[in-house]
Protein backbone atom coordinates (compact mmCIF):
# COMPACT_ATOMS: atom_id res chain seq x y z
CA UNK A 1 0.00 0.00 0.00
CA UNK A 2 2.74 2.30 0.37
CA UNK A 3 3.67 2.59 -2.91
CA UNK A 4 0.64 3.28 -4.27
CA UNK A 5 1.19 6.51 -2.32
CA UNK A 6 4.37 7.05 -2.31
CA UNK A 7 5.79 10.28 -3.82
CA UNK A 8 1.52 11.53 -4.78
CA UNK A 9 1.10 12.77 -1.72
CA UNK A 10 2.31 14.00 1.87
CA UNK A 11 2.69 10.31 3.57
CA UNK A 12 3.54 9.69 6.91
CA UNK A 13 3.52 5.47 7.88
CA UNK A 14 3.35 4.16 11.53
CA UNK A 15 3.95 0.18 11.43
CA UNK A 16 1.71 -0.77 14.38
CA UNK A 17 3.42 -4.54 14.45
CA UNK A 18 3.67 -7.38 16.43
CA UNK A 19 5.69 -10.38 15.97
CA UNK A 20 4.75 -13.70 17.42
CA UNK A 21 7.37 -16.30 17.24
CA UNK A 22 7.09 -19.81 18.19
CA UNK A 23 7.50 -19.69 21.91
CA UNK A 24 4.79 -16.52 22.34
CA UNK A 25 1.93 -17.40 24.32
CA UNK A 26 -1.66 -15.46 23.60
CA UNK A 27 -1.57 -14.15 26.99
CA UNK A 28 2.32 -12.58 26.17
CA UNK A 29 1.17 -11.24 22.56
CA UNK A 30 -2.18 -9.70 23.78
CA UNK A 31 -0.07 -7.74 26.96
CA UNK A 32 2.44 -6.65 24.00
CA UNK A 33 -0.17 -5.18 21.86
CA UNK A 34 -2.06 -3.62 24.15
CA UNK A 35 1.31 -1.62 25.36
CA UNK A 36 2.28 -0.98 21.32
CA UNK A 37 -1.63 0.40 21.51
CA UNK A 38 -0.60 3.38 23.46
CA UNK A 39 2.13 4.09 20.75
CA UNK A 40 -0.65 3.75 18.02
CA UNK A 41 -2.96 6.16 20.13
CA UNK A 42 0.10 8.77 19.87
CA UNK A 43 0.25 8.45 16.27
CA UNK A 44 -2.88 8.26 15.48
CA UNK A 45 -3.89 11.41 17.95
CA UNK A 46 -0.95 13.71 15.95
CA UNK A 47 -2.20 12.44 12.81
CA UNK A 48 -5.84 13.91 13.55
CA UNK A 49 -4.74 17.19 15.15
CA UNK A 50 -2.67 17.68 11.60
CA UNK A 51 -5.75 17.19 9.68
CA UNK A 52 -4.26 13.92 8.11
CA UNK A 53 -6.46 11.30 6.53
CA UNK A 54 -6.13 7.85 7.97
CA UNK A 55 -5.79 4.47 6.53
CA UNK A 56 -5.30 1.43 8.25
CA UNK A 57 -4.11 -1.59 6.24
CA UNK A 58 -6.81 -4.07 7.38
CA UNK A 59 -9.10 -4.29 10.57
CA UNK A 60 -6.44 -5.13 13.97
CA UNK A 61 -4.79 -1.98 13.62
CA UNK A 62 -7.90 -0.19 13.50
CA UNK A 63 -9.13 -1.96 16.66
CA UNK A 64 -6.50 -1.23 18.53
CA UNK A 65 -6.64 2.26 17.34
CA UNK A 66 -10.67 2.24 18.11
CA UNK A 67 -10.60 4.14 21.66
CA UNK A 68 -9.17 7.24 20.44
CA UNK A 69 -10.28 7.67 16.35
CA UNK A 70 -13.01 9.90 15.86
CA UNK A 71 -16.17 8.38 14.35
CA UNK A 72 -16.52 8.69 10.05
CA UNK A 73 -13.08 10.27 9.85
CA UNK A 74 -10.91 7.15 9.46
CA UNK A 75 -10.59 4.35 6.65
CA UNK A 76 -9.86 0.61 6.64
CA UNK A 77 -8.41 -1.23 3.17
CA UNK A 78 -8.27 -4.91 3.63
CA UNK A 79 -8.88 -8.67 1.70
CA UNK A 80 -10.02 -10.52 4.36
CA UNK A 81 -11.92 -10.66 7.06
CA UNK A 82 -12.46 -13.53 10.07
CA UNK A 83 -15.98 -14.53 8.81
CA UNK A 84 -14.82 -14.53 5.34
CA UNK A 85 -13.23 -18.21 5.89
CA UNK A 86 -16.23 -19.68 7.69
CA UNK A 87 -18.00 -20.96 4.12
CA UNK A 88 -14.73 -23.16 3.25
CA UNK A 89 -13.21 -24.36 7.05
CA UNK A 90 -16.84 -25.58 8.48
CA UNK A 91 -16.30 -23.87 11.69
CA UNK A 92 -16.18 -20.16 13.37
CA UNK A 93 -12.65 -18.41 13.28
CA UNK A 94 -14.65 -14.99 14.47
CA UNK A 95 -16.84 -15.93 17.50
CA UNK A 96 -19.66 -14.20 17.97
CA UNK A 97 -18.05 -11.91 20.80
CA UNK A 98 -15.29 -10.78 18.13
CA UNK A 99 -17.88 -10.69 15.63
CA UNK A 100 -19.54 -7.71 17.32
CA UNK A 101 -16.12 -6.14 18.28
CA UNK A 102 -15.06 -5.97 14.53
CA UNK A 103 -18.68 -4.88 13.59
CA UNK A 104 -18.26 -1.81 15.92
CA UNK A 105 -14.88 -0.76 14.22
CA UNK A 106 -15.71 -1.48 10.70
CA UNK A 107 -19.05 0.66 11.06
CA UNK A 108 -16.96 3.54 12.86
CA UNK A 109 -14.95 3.90 9.91
CA UNK A 110 -16.13 6.45 6.83
CA UNK A 111 -15.23 4.26 4.16
CA UNK A 112 -14.22 0.52 3.38
CA UNK A 113 -12.00 -0.12 1.20
CA UNK A 114 -12.53 -4.22 0.02
CA UNK A 115 -9.77 -5.33 -2.09
CA UNK A 116 -12.04 -7.96 -3.62
CA UNK A 117 -15.56 -8.67 -4.45
CA UNK A 118 -15.81 -11.22 -2.26
CA UNK A 119 -14.58 -9.44 0.81
CA UNK A 120 -16.78 -6.47 0.24
CA UNK A 121 -20.10 -8.39 -0.18
CA UNK A 122 -19.15 -10.62 3.14
CA UNK A 123 -18.65 -7.31 5.01
CA UNK A 124 -21.86 -5.87 4.00
CA UNK A 125 -24.10 -9.33 5.13
CA UNK A 126 -21.52 -10.61 8.23
CA UNK A 127 -20.99 -6.74 10.12
CA UNK A 128 -23.82 -4.90 8.54
CA UNK A 129 -22.06 -2.00 7.24
CA UNK A 130 -23.50 -0.06 4.96
CA UNK A 131 -23.23 0.13 0.99
CA UNK A 132 -22.79 3.86 1.07
CA UNK A 133 -19.39 3.09 3.26
CA UNK A 134 -18.13 -0.07 1.39
CA UNK A 135 -15.61 1.03 -1.97
CA UNK A 136 -14.06 -1.82 -4.38
CA UNK A 137 -10.25 -0.80 -4.50
CA UNK A 138 -7.74 -2.50 -7.24
CA UNK A 139 -5.58 -4.68 -5.47
CA UNK A 140 -2.20 -2.73 -5.68
CA UNK A 141 0.09 -4.33 -8.05
CA UNK A 142 1.12 -1.68 -10.36
CA UNK A 143 4.44 -2.16 -9.06
CA UNK A 144 4.63 -6.05 -9.59
CA UNK A 145 4.21 -4.90 -13.49
CA UNK A 146 7.77 -2.84 -13.58
CA UNK A 147 9.35 -5.96 -11.52
CA UNK A 148 8.29 -8.73 -13.87
CA UNK A 149 8.75 -9.10 -17.47
CA UNK A 150 6.17 -10.77 -19.21
CA UNK A 151 7.25 -15.02 -20.03
CA UNK A 152 7.98 -14.85 -23.95
CA UNK A 153 6.36 -17.05 -26.42
CA UNK A 154 8.85 -19.74 -26.84
CA UNK A 155 9.24 -21.99 -30.13
CA UNK A 156 10.19 -25.59 -28.13
CA UNK A 157 7.17 -27.92 -26.88
CA UNK A 158 8.41 -27.78 -23.26
CA UNK A 159 5.71 -26.59 -20.83
CA UNK A 160 7.07 -25.23 -17.32
CA UNK A 161 4.52 -25.39 -14.68
CA UNK A 162 5.51 -23.38 -11.21
CA UNK A 163 3.98 -23.79 -8.23
CA UNK A 164 4.57 -21.18 -5.30
CA UNK A 165 3.22 -21.55 -1.33
CA UNK A 166 5.09 -21.72 1.80
CA UNK A 167 2.29 -23.97 2.95
CA UNK A 168 2.82 -26.82 0.45
CA UNK A 169 -0.70 -28.61 1.92
CA UNK A 170 -3.16 -25.82 2.42
CA UNK A 171 -2.05 -24.48 -0.79
CA UNK A 172 -2.59 -27.71 -3.05
CA UNK A 173 1.02 -28.52 -3.53
CA UNK A 174 1.26 -31.95 -2.95
CA UNK A 175 -1.77 -32.74 -5.20
CA UNK A 176 0.26 -30.79 -7.89
CA UNK A 177 2.88 -33.32 -7.71
CA UNK A 178 0.83 -35.89 -6.96
CA UNK A 179 -0.52 -35.26 -10.30
CA UNK A 180 2.54 -34.31 -12.18
CA UNK A 181 4.17 -37.76 -10.93
CA UNK A 182 2.00 -40.09 -12.81
CA UNK A 183 2.60 -37.75 -16.14
CA UNK A 184 3.97 -39.48 -19.08
CA UNK A 185 4.28 -36.18 -20.48
CA UNK A 186 8.21 -35.60 -21.99
CA UNK A 187 7.87 -32.13 -21.98
CA UNK A 188 6.48 -31.01 -18.96
CA UNK A 189 8.25 -29.84 -16.27
CA UNK A 190 7.53 -28.68 -12.28
CA UNK A 191 8.89 -26.26 -10.24
CA UNK A 192 8.03 -25.93 -6.51
CA UNK A 193 9.14 -22.81 -4.72
CA UNK A 194 8.02 -23.76 -0.96
CA UNK A 195 9.51 -23.96 2.44
CA UNK A 196 10.89 -27.56 2.72
CA UNK A 197 10.30 -30.83 0.59
CA UNK A 198 12.30 -33.25 -0.83
CA UNK A 199 11.73 -34.88 -4.09
CA UNK A 200 13.61 -36.74 -6.34
CA UNK A 201 12.35 -36.66 -10.03
CA UNK A 202 14.57 -35.49 -12.78
CA UNK A 203 11.54 -33.44 -14.05
CA UNK A 204 10.78 -31.30 -10.75
CA UNK A 205 13.01 -28.67 -9.02
CA UNK A 206 12.46 -27.48 -5.84
CA UNK A 207 13.21 -24.18 -4.19
CA UNK A 208 13.44 -23.30 -0.76
CA UNK A 209 15.79 -19.75 -1.22
CA UNK A 210 13.68 -17.55 -3.60
CA UNK A 211 13.05 -13.76 -2.15
CA UNK A 212 10.57 -11.20 -3.47
CA UNK A 213 12.00 -8.87 -6.16
CA UNK A 214 15.12 -10.21 -6.40
CA UNK A 215 16.97 -11.84 -10.17
CA UNK A 216 15.88 -15.14 -9.04
CA UNK A 217 12.45 -14.51 -8.49
CA UNK A 218 12.07 -12.34 -11.48
CA UNK A 219 13.64 -14.99 -13.44
CA UNK A 220 11.39 -17.36 -12.21
CA UNK A 221 7.98 -16.21 -13.21
CA UNK A 222 9.51 -15.20 -16.84
CA UNK A 223 10.82 -18.38 -17.44
CA UNK A 224 7.71 -20.81 -16.52
CA UNK A 225 4.25 -21.18 -18.85
CA UNK A 226 1.94 -21.90 -16.20
CA UNK A 227 0.79 -21.22 -12.64
CA UNK A 228 -0.94 -23.77 -10.59
CA UNK A 229 -2.39 -22.72 -7.15
CA UNK A 230 -5.18 -25.51 -6.01
CA UNK A 231 -5.80 -23.91 -2.76
CA UNK A 232 -7.93 -25.09 -0.27
CA UNK A 233 -8.03 -21.57 1.02
CA UNK A 234 -7.20 -17.86 0.44
CA UNK A 235 -8.46 -14.98 0.73
CA UNK A 236 -5.97 -13.03 -2.09
CA UNK A 237 -2.87 -14.93 -2.77
CA UNK A 238 -0.56 -12.54 -4.00
CA UNK A 239 1.61 -15.08 -6.24
CA UNK A 240 -1.43 -14.79 -8.71
CA UNK A 241 -1.00 -11.14 -8.88
CA UNK A 242 2.40 -11.35 -9.75
CA UNK A 243 2.15 -14.82 -12.31
CA UNK A 244 -0.80 -12.69 -13.97
CA UNK A 245 2.13 -9.40 -14.20
CA UNK A 246 4.88 -12.28 -14.95
CA UNK A 247 2.41 -12.95 -18.38
CA UNK A 248 1.74 -16.84 -17.29
CA UNK A 249 -1.54 -18.62 -17.88
CA UNK A 250 -3.30 -19.44 -13.88
CA UNK A 251 -5.05 -22.20 -12.81
CA UNK A 252 -6.47 -22.38 -9.06
CA UNK A 253 -9.86 -22.72 -7.25
CA UNK A 254 -12.74 -20.89 -6.31
CA UNK A 255 -11.20 -20.86 -2.17
CA UNK A 256 -8.72 -18.40 -4.20
CA UNK A 257 -10.91 -15.97 -3.19
CA UNK A 258 -9.61 -12.77 -4.84
CA UNK A 259 -8.79 -15.11 -8.31
CA UNK A 260 -11.56 -13.20 -10.13
CA UNK A 261 -9.86 -9.90 -9.87
CA UNK A 262 -6.89 -11.22 -12.61
CA UNK A 263 -8.11 -14.13 -13.58
CA UNK A 264 -10.91 -14.55 -16.56
CA UNK A 265 -11.80 -18.14 -17.38
CA UNK A 266 -10.73 -19.63 -20.47
CA UNK A 267 -9.29 -16.11 -21.13
CA UNK A 268 -6.09 -16.06 -19.55
CA UNK A 269 -6.74 -18.89 -17.24
CA UNK A 270 -8.89 -21.07 -15.07
CA UNK A 271 -10.69 -20.73 -11.71
CA UNK A 272 -12.07 -24.02 -10.97
CA UNK A 273 -14.92 -25.65 -8.52
CA UNK A 274 -12.72 -28.10 -6.85
CA UNK A 275 -9.06 -29.58 -7.02
CA UNK A 276 -10.08 -32.42 -9.17
CA UNK A 277 -11.65 -30.24 -11.63
CA UNK A 278 -8.26 -28.14 -11.74
CA UNK A 279 -6.49 -30.90 -12.50
CA UNK A 280 -8.64 -32.00 -15.23
CA UNK A 281 -8.43 -28.40 -16.98
CA UNK A 282 -4.94 -28.48 -16.12
CA UNK A 283 -4.60 -32.11 -17.73
CA UNK A 284 -6.43 -30.73 -20.93
CA UNK A 285 -4.42 -27.27 -20.94
CA UNK A 286 -0.43 -28.85 -21.55
CA UNK A 287 -2.01 -30.73 -24.82
CA UNK A 288 -2.62 -27.43 -26.14
CA UNK A 289 0.18 -25.18 -26.57
CA UNK A 290 -1.19 -22.12 -28.43
CA UNK A 291 -4.03 -21.88 -25.89
CA UNK A 292 -1.51 -21.15 -23.43
CA UNK A 293 0.60 -18.97 -25.02
CA UNK A 294 -2.73 -17.36 -25.89
CA UNK A 295 -3.56 -16.84 -21.90
CA UNK A 296 0.20 -15.84 -21.02
CA UNK A 297 -0.18 -12.70 -23.55
CA UNK A 298 -3.93 -12.36 -22.41
CA UNK A 299 -2.39 -11.92 -18.51
CA UNK A 300 -0.40 -9.48 -19.10
CA UNK A 301 -2.60 -7.19 -21.14
CA UNK A 302 -5.08 -7.47 -18.73
CA UNK A 303 -2.78 -6.29 -15.84
CA UNK A 304 -1.45 -3.60 -18.07
CA UNK A 305 -4.78 -2.58 -18.78
CA UNK A 306 -6.77 -2.71 -15.26
CA UNK A 307 -3.68 -2.57 -12.38
CA UNK A 308 -1.39 0.55 -14.27
CA UNK A 309 0.32 2.75 -11.57
CA UNK A 310 -1.75 5.87 -11.94
CA UNK A 311 -5.38 4.34 -12.18
CA UNK A 312 -4.33 2.21 -8.74
CA UNK A 313 -3.14 5.57 -7.26
CA UNK A 314 -5.61 7.43 -8.55
CA UNK A 315 -8.85 5.37 -7.13
CA UNK A 316 -7.55 5.09 -3.79
CA UNK A 317 -6.81 9.17 -3.98
CA UNK A 318 -10.75 9.33 -4.95
CA UNK A 319 -11.91 7.22 -2.08
CA UNK A 320 -10.15 9.08 0.68
CA UNK A 321 -9.60 12.21 -0.30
Amino acid sequence: MIQVFDKQIDLKVYRFLIRRDQHSKSQDLLRRRILKSYELWREVRKAQSEGRKILFQGISPALFAYPVVKPNSSFIVTDWTRKLYEPIWNFLPSPPWLTWIHKKVLNKQKSIIGLTDAVVEEIAKDYSVPKNKLRKGRLPFSFDLDIFEPSPDRQDQQIRILFVGGDMYRKGGDVLLQWFLEQNNPNLHLTLVTKTLAVDHPKVDIKTDINFGQSAHRQLFKSHDIFVLPTKCDAYPIVLGEAACAGLAILTTKNALGAPEVIRNGVNGYISNSQTELLQQLSELVQNKPLIESMKRNSRQFMEQEFSSQLVTDEFIQYIF
